[in-house]
């Protein structure tokens, strides 16, 4: 029978020991570098900020085991072989850690360093007179707007100033029926950065400025944009499909035929604007205001309208069948022809509007308030007829102009 040396199998023991420790360091850092080089919404400086703790933390846990695996041997073995080996391991474990913190905080105060250069190099860019240049040069801002929160807000400034600056309105373009000139490609990628910049780093009470630009055919598809300030601008043909303009500015702005489908204009502010044939459907315009505003033609079915303000506005012509107009100033507005089958006027005020030839079939008119209202014709030309318990739930008076075979409900006042 063989015999074995004690100290050899608590020294093999041991090995094997040290061995399966570093494995699971080894795969530990695999982890944490995999994990948070794949992750989304951080910065690169955040990255390094959190794998930083994540080593020191699994640095320290690993020192603690070696510690106590060497008092543990170190208490059963002499001085010798074993206890070296453990000691240059704790050693090498320590050193590892003290190196890569280091390293960690060097990569960091790099990248501080780096940032303001990369910054200035991108700004000189922005003027080349190269359109390609200008192009990289925007995307060079969008990521270090990215890695760089404090730089975030004073990039996006410049690209609007950029815009402002390179896309000055033509005071002439209102009398264009239709500008077919594509917009150019860095004035178009300026706003697409704008639009995907991340809004949370944006600072309180601060707003976009795109006022007196000319925007006309860009694609603005999901760009975010609220609270920015489009005054004067011309936005014709602009494609806002599902855009976030909520709260936006776009007083006496320009905004024929363009696609606002299933766009957020909750709260915006349009008070003189033209928007002749534009596409609202299934856009939220709950609360916005749109005084003195021309909407002739427009289409805004399923449109949420509730508490809008539409006094004066010209909507001849438009298409709000099945809307939410519940609440809805529509005082001394122009509806004639307007399409409202099936839209919901709960409440509405309709003082002094001319609803001549409006279409109301199914509409829903409690409580709307008709007094001084033209409705002459109303639902003529072959559409179904306005019934009398629409009119009897509306609030209205003697100078409320109904169609010719309607008589005054005898509960509205004289």
């Amino acid at each position: 029978m063989k015999t074995y040396d004690m100290s050899f199998i608590k020294a093999n023991g041991l090995t094997t020991l040290l061995v399966l420790i570093s494995i699971i360091f080894i795969f530990s850092l695999t982890l944490i570098f995999s994990f948070f080089e794949n992750i989304a919404g951080f910065s690169n400086q955040e990255k390094l900020e959190y794998i930083n703790q994540a080593l020191t933390t699994l640095a320290i846990i690993i020192g603690g085991l070696a510690l106590i695996i060497n008092a543990y041997y170190t208490s059963r073995l002499s001085f010798g072989e074993n206890q070296n080996v453990l000691t240059k391991f704790l050693g090498a474990t320590l050193a590892w850690d003290n190196n890569l913190v280091t390293g960690i905080n060097n990569t960091q105060k790099t990248l501080e360093e780096i940032v303001p250069e990369r910054f200035s190099k991108a700004i000189e860019q922005l003027g080349n007179e190269k359109i390609e240049t200008r192009f990289a040069a925007i995307y060079a801002l969008e990521r270090i707007a990215k890695d760089s929160h404090k730089d975030h807000w004073t990039i996006m400034e410049i690209l609007a100033a950029f815009i402002r600056e390179n896309a000055p309105v033509n005071p002439k373009y209102e009398d264009e029926s239709q500008n077919l000139s594509k917009l150019p490609t860095d004035i178009q990628t300026a706003l697409t950065v704008i639009g995907r910049r991340d809004s949370h780093k944006d600072p309180v009470n601060q707003k976009l400025d795109l006022r007196n630009t000319d925007l006309s055919n860009a694609d603005l598809t999901d760009a975010n944009l609220s609270r920015a300030i489009f005054v004067g601008a011309n936005l014709q043909w602009v494609n806002f499909t599902r855009a976030n303009l909520s709260e936006a500015d776009l007083s006496i702005t320009y905004l024929c035929g363009s696609i606002f489908y299933e766009a957020n204009l909750q709260k915006a502010i349009l008070p003189e604007a033209n928007l002749q044939g534009v596409v609202l459907r299934k856009a939220n315009l709950s609360k916005a205001i749109l005084y003195d505003a021309n909407l002739e033609g427009a289409i805004l079915c399923d449109a949420k309208l509730e508490e809008a303000i539409l006094c004066g506005a010209n909507l001849e012509g438009a298409i709000l069948c099945d809307a939410n107009l519940e609440k809805v100033n529509f005082e001394d507005s122009n509806l004639q022809d307007a399409n409202l089958i099936g839209s919901n006027l709960q409440n509405a005020k309709l003082a002094g509007a001319n609803l001549e030839g409006v279409l109301l079939s199914t509409a829903n008119l409690q409580d709307a308030n008709l007094q001084e209202a033209n409705l002459s014709r109303a639902n003529l030309n072959g559409c179904e007829n306005l019934e009398l318990q629409q009119i009897e739930q509306a609030i209205g008076d003697h100078t409320t102009i109904l169609p010719e075979n309607f008589k005054i409900p005898q509960h509205w006042k004289y």
